[in-house]
């Protein structure tokens, strides 16, 4: 019988005992590691792939709120995350200045991160995560750079949204994919100085549809005369203000669009990308090729036309159409070419400006501005 309750007794404490040490384990320790958790997150470039990853910042704020989170990416794009409540600190990092990059590298090499990502997946940006000295290291398994990582995340072809694909190198952070889509903040005072700039312009109370009629890649650019001819029924026949946004590279073509439209109160300019977003998020609706810019929109919840000819529309056009985003899109038998140069251009010629019109004025009469 002694025995017996000697057995029990030491039972009973070893059982108390690895009561206590979980207990410490989940509530204390696991608090004060998830309190002090860093995170280093990359992508350089470009400016919507850079949109397209904060759906992912976004789960990791979730998953640990009290986290320090780090994003670096290239020069201009990093301005894109001013004022975003998941990012603690934006790095930007100067492609074209070998001292500034090496202020970068100093930086990262002191400074104590937990975990690092890479969802750029070039051997610059693996061998920045590898700089960061964090334990978990989680980027693409491609050849060579692989080695840089600690975790590998290999989609095997699968195609998803750029969002989702992001998500998925959060699973060795035990993050499954969800579906949220981007965010981008513009502050009170960028608002103010985006109201002066158009009424300086001339712009009215009038709704203002933006257009963005350039691109990277020809390829992807819809007609100019159909774009000239959509912002001239726009405003003739609904009464709405045209703004055509342009690139540097774009502007000479934007111009062309503009005189021929006859429609918008100043000739176009180029702005950046602060300014940008903060004039967008003044628009009704955003009209734009498949480019960076159309990304901007939907991040600032402006409703969005997306026109796409060879590029792939499920994958990069992840908004939502009871959000008023809606693709442009007709399919040939050549359609997700990806090309980048095409002297055919058929699933482009194949989007009419009654199409694209017929929609915008859908949009504009559903949210209620006109």
């Amino acid at each position: 019988m002694f025995r017996f309750l000697t057995l029990c007794t030491i039972t009973a404490e070893s059982t108390v005992w690895y009561l206590l040490q979980t207990l410490y384990r989940i509530v204390i320790k696991g608090f004060f590691l998830i309190k002090t958790r860093r995170f280093f997150i990359t992508r350089l470039k470009f400016l919507g792939d850079v949109i397209l990853t904060l759906p992912a910042v976004r789960l990791i704020r979730q998953k640990y709120p009290e986290a320090h989170i780090t994003y670096l990416a290239a020069r201009p794009f990093d301005e894109l995350l001013a004022h975003h409540p998941d990012i603690d600190r934006v790095m930007g990092f100067n492609l074209s200045s070998i001292p500034r990059q090496l202020e970068v590298l100093m930086k990262l090499a002191a400074a104590p991160f937990d975990a690092a990502l890479d969802l750029f997946g070039n051997p610059r940006t693996a061998m920045l995560c590898m700089l960061t000295g964090a334990k978990v290291r989680i980027g693409g398994d491609f050849r060579g750079r692989r080695l840089l990582y600690t975790h590998r995340i290999n989609m095997d072809g699968k195609e998803v949204t750029a969002p989702a694909f992001h998500m998925h190198y959060l699973e060795p952070l035990g993050i499954k994919p969800q579906p949220v889509l981007p965010r981008l903040y513009v502050s009170d005072e960028e608002k103010e100085r985006a109201a002066r700039y158009l009424s300086d312009l001339g712009y009215t109370d009038k709704p203002i549809v933006g257009i963005h009629a350039g691109a990277t890649w020809p390829a992807k650019m819809w007609r100019s005369d159909r774009f000239a001819e959509l912002a001239k029924r726009l405003s003739k026949e609904h009464g709405v203000q045209v703004f055509f946004t342009a690139g540097p590279a774009d502007l000479e073509r934007v111009n062309r669009i503009s005189e021929q439209a006859s429609v918008s109160p100043s000739e176009p300019r180029v702005v950046g990308i602060r300014q940008l977003c903060a004039l967008v998020q003044k628009f009704s609706l955003f009209i734009s090729n498949d480019c960076g810019p159309m990304h901007i929109a939907p991040a600032l919840s402006v409703p969005t036309l997306g026109i796409f000819g060879p590029g792939q529309p499920d994958i990069w056009f992840p908004y939502r159409t009871e959000d008023g985003h809606h693709i442009i899109h007709k399919h040939i038998e050549c359609s997700r070419c990806g090309r980048d140069f095409c002297d055919d251009l058929r699933c482009m010629d194949a989007i009419s400006v009654t199409h694209v019109f017929d929609r915008a004025v859908q949009v504009l009469r559903d949210t209620k501005k006109i």
